[in-house]
């Protein structure tokens, strides 16, 4: 403890030099603290989107789903999927499962046609756990109509709701009236007529040019489906069991392919690949600065302070302890420097999320999202250990270099 003691007076005695490396310090641990709130923020976004933009915690499939393209609608289907559903739903780690008819054709307006990808879904259950209704937009209405709503309840209600950019190119709005092509699962041509009661942003220019949501009995009449389904979209009750539940409903479930959101979700994987990259870079710079500041401070100290060593040493001190001292200075630096980081990102943290800043719309997307650092305690203990780690390595070098000096030279040095 005699060591420590006369670590954190040497600390006080240098208040300059101590002052810029904390302020390195609190720098490293402000900009990696903030980075992984962010992060933090980012991930649970697109996780969120994700799993309540109708994929669920988890997706059963066909057998054999993804293997390849399907030649028309249902090609590759659950056959009895309602009755699989009713089966799941007992389940006691099951909150609901919600099937969904995956198909495509052509949507026309008469002079317009345009392709789309419709959705078809229970719209009673589906409101309860995904996010539909916040996808729901305004826009254009029909001269006296109302603006847009969800699907009715009534299964003879031959409804849609289109994405934006669909409706805009058939000039579309509330209330119109439009035709489903598409064709069955047996591959005859059928047609639907439906009105359009609502539309929707989806976030993606892509989706919105294209997606179309139904009810399910619509696209049975369409496709001649009877009980099929393309999937079912399972939530659970408690969502940090997926990876386990996955397993055990595959093994209950022959003949079918369960999988986990995140195998499907290829735009929240990209992206975390990507947000990892560019901050786990930016980490390793922050590490080069914080090692190559501590090292040149200490570094400083050993050189202004070569008699003082000399006289330690003649005191007795061995050269081991000598290097302790140093790396107690580098400890204290680097527990100090992360209480004052902590304490200045909490409170940045509280003001920028105060704010409600708007963030740009990322690339390929059609609005951007209200910036909401997140409180990341792991994070907080990682970025603390990693810049001590860092700190207590900067130590060594200087370090070794006191502890190599001879009594005799360090007590003539000027």
């Amino acid at each position: 403890m005699i060591l420590a003691r006369l670590a954190l007076r040497n600390l006080l005695r240098q208040r300059r030099r101590t002052a810029l490396t904390l302020m390195v310090v609190v720098a490293g641990f402000l900009a990696l603290s903030l980075a992984g709130g962010f992060m933090a923020q980012t991930f649970q976004g697109l996780s969120d989107a994700a799993i309540r933009g109708g994929l669920g915690h988890l997706q059963v499939l066909p057998a054999g789903n993804l293997d390849g393209d399907e030649a028309q609608s249902l090609e590759h289907a659950l056959p009895d999927g309602e009755a699989l559903a009713a089966k799941l739903r007992q389940d006691p780690a099951v909150a609901e499962v919600l099937p969904r008819i995956q198909f495509m054709g052509l949507l026309s307006s008469g002079p317009r046609s345009v392709a789309f990808l419709g959705t078809a879904v229970d719209p009673v259950r589906e409101p309860r756990f995904m996010a539909c209704l916040d996808a729901l937009r305004d826009g254009a209405k029909a001269p006296g109509g109302a603006g847009s709503r969800w699907l009715s309840a009534d299964p003879a209600a031959r409804e849609a709701i289109l994405g934006t950019g669909l409706a805009r190119a058939l000039g579309a709005s509330v209330g119109s009236s439009l035709t489903l092509m598409s064709t069955t699962k047996d591959g005859a041509l059928n047609a639907v007529d439906v009105e359009v009661v609502g539309l929707q942003d989806l976030g993606l220019k892509e989706l919105n040019d294209r997606v179309l949501t139904v009810n399910l009995a619509t696209a049975g009449q369409l496709l001649d489906a009877g009980p099929a389904r393309s999937a079912l979209s399972v939530v659970l009750r408690h969502p940090g069991d997926t990876i386990r539940e996955q397993a055990r409903l595959q093994t209950r479930l022959p003949g079918t392919s369960v999988k986990p959101w995140f195998e499907l979700a290829s735009f929240y994987r990209q992206v975390k690949l990507l947000y990892v990259a560019i901050f786990g870079f930016m980490g390793v710079v922050l590490f080069l600065v914080v090692l190559l500041a501590t090292a040149n401070t200490l570094l400083m100290s050993v050189m202004e302070r070569v008699r003082e060593f000399g006289v330690l040493r003649a005191m007795g001190l061995r050269p081991g302890q000598l290097l302790s001292l140093l790396q107690w200075e580098g400890a204290f630096l680097g527990l100090l420097g992360s209480v004052l980081g902590l304490a200045v990102t909490l409170l940045l943290r509280a003001g920028l999320n105060a704010l409600h800043l708007q963030m740009p719309a990322p690339p390929g997307t059609s609005h951007g999202y209200e910036l909401d650092i997140h409180f990341v305690p792991l994070v907080y203990l990682l970025v603390a250990v990693g810049l001590q780690a860092t700190i207590q390595l900067s130590a060594l070098a200087p370090g070794l270099k006191a502890a190599r000096l001879r009594i005799a030279e360090a007590l003539r040095h000027v």
